[in-house]
């Protein structure tokens, strides 16, 4: 079964399930809310991101006051092509950092198998953060807006002291597509000098993970990222292959690319015929499939909004920051439009029952607010607005995040993304100025959710 473009018809009626066998367990949640802050269990002169990681290790999980908050692990949502087996080795074998770099010797992690991580979202369902995200270049870029602390008696013996105020979010780490360089998505979805075949890994019997010694003899590596590539081809195009580059005809540009989604984008059918086939040429003399872009984008797109829409009852407020670092060698533009096309599609089909907002960073790309509008045309429910308009609050203890003046965000959940890297644990280790990675993983409990060697990291895999 082809995996990629969903293939419906416009119909008027939308289906609320984006994923099937939607999971009976889930990781702890609550009815909690983001638009009210509270005292957290972490002292005022402690470092959050440090305790919160001590409060899940086995040496003193079981010491914590049944009170206090324990990170719960995240629910994995994957898409049904990926194997099992590397879902683990994503989750758990990531290198301590990875700023700029890929697959290194001595790794575990290629970079076929980095490009998968595209298609393997971990949602913490109750993250705590002691603060609201802002960049600002005068103080260094990326930082955290502190909420401050508040007095409060003691759990143990009941003296008052100062403990940091949180705010409960839901934190996905989704990977973005990875185009810093050319060795992740621009390697899974160029055309090379002859046609590829796409292989189904899981019809071969004989495929498994290549081990780490064997990772670093370079003809076996290479050979294992081509079985990924081919495996990603085969699940993403409906040929099935991916042509010669010289066999290209009627070859699109950037900008006649970009023409393209944003038609697809704003015409109410749902023609994905349009996009099959397609090929851009990029400013690097790359040529890539459009078709597997856009797919790539849908099964992003569906694996995290059906994590949502599950993990959040109560309603959700989805925020979304668009690539920079990782956009290099394609351009922000395009993949912005991949994934407001990818969500569109989506949005033709299913009911996002309970997003109640829809935020998007237009910093850089002031057009494409109302191109998202046109994407959840048919999600008549939702509120379509720039993020920057939800962080206008005082600061401090009362917060930039202010959704006061929308009702249809009260009580709800607001979703932030750290913009996770699939090679490195930045997370847990990058400080707070290096990136949106290190500002949020500083100041949150999310690194301790995702901490690699917990027990229960994969409880919850959908």
């Amino acid at each position: 079964m082809w995996l990629g473009i969903l293939g419906f018809h416009y119909s008027k009626t939308l289906t609320l399930i984006m994923k099937p066998n939607v999971p009976t367990n889930l990781p702890p949640s609550g009815l909690d809310r983001s638009d009210a802050l509270h005292p957290s269990s972490i002292l005022a002169n402690e470092k959050f991101r440090s305790c919160s990681l001590e409060a899940v290790r086995p040496s003193t999980k079981d010491e914590k006051n049944p009170e206090d908050f324990i990170p719960p692990p995240p629910l994995i949502s994957c898409s049904d092509f990926v194997p099992r087996p590397l879902v683990e080795l994503l989750m758990r074998r990531k290198k301590n950092s990875a700023l700029g770099v890929k697959w290194l010797k001595g790794d575990d992690i290629t970079n076929m198998e980095g490009a998968m991580h595209s298609f393997v979202t971990p949602v913490i369902s109750r993250c705590e953060i002691n603060g609201d995200y802002r960049y600002n270049p005068v103080f260094g870029g990326h930082g955290i807006d502190r909420f401050g602390d508040t007095l409060q008696s003691s759990r143990t013996d009941g003296s008052k002291r100062k403990y940091q105020l949180t705010r409960f979010v839901v934190l996905s780490a989704s990977v973005q597509m990875d185009f810093e360089d050319a060795r992740v998505m621009l390697s899974a979805c160029r055309l090379e000098g002859s046609e590829t075949i796409g292989h189904d890994l899981s019809s071969d019997s004989a495929w498994a993970i290549l081990d780490k010694k064997a990772k670093q003899d370079d003809k076996q590596r290479r050979a294992y990222d081509e079985s990924l590539r081919q495996h990603i081809i085969y699940h993403l195009t409906e040929a099935r292959r991916l042509p010669a580059r010289k066999s290209v005809k009627d070859l699109l540009d950037i900008n006649e690319t970009i023409q393209l989604l944003e038609l697809f984008i704003t015409t109410p059918i749902d023609n994905t015929d349009k996009i099959v086939g397609k090929f851009t040429g990029l400013d690097n003399g790359q040529i890539v499939s459009v078709e597997i872009l856009f797919n790539t984008a849908v099964q992003q797109a569906k694996n995290e909004l059906a994590a949502l829409e599950v993990l959040c009852p109560q309603g959700y407020v989805y925020t979304y920051d668009p690539a920079s670092i990782f956009a290099r060698k394609i351009g922000a533009k395009i993949l912005n439009r991949l994934m407001l096309a990818a969500l569109k599609h989506l949005s033709d089909h299913y009911k996002f029952e309970n997003m109640r907002v829809f935020g998007f960073n237009n910093y850089a790309d002031r057009g494409v607010i109302s191109l998202l509008r046109s994407a959840l045309r048919r999600q008549e429910h939702v509120i379509v607005t720039s993020k920057q308009d939800l962080f206008n609050g005082a600061g401090g203890a009362q917060g930039l995040y202010n959704v006061t003046y929308i009702p249809q965000a009260s009580g709800a959940m607001l979703v932030i993304h750290n913009n996770s890297d699939g090679f490195g644990q930045n997370i847990e280790t990058e400080a707070m100025i290096g990136s949106l990675d290190g500002a949020i993983g500083s100041s949150s409990s999310a690194a301790a959710s995702l901490e690699r060697n917990r027990k229960d990291l994969l409880d919850f895999i959908w």
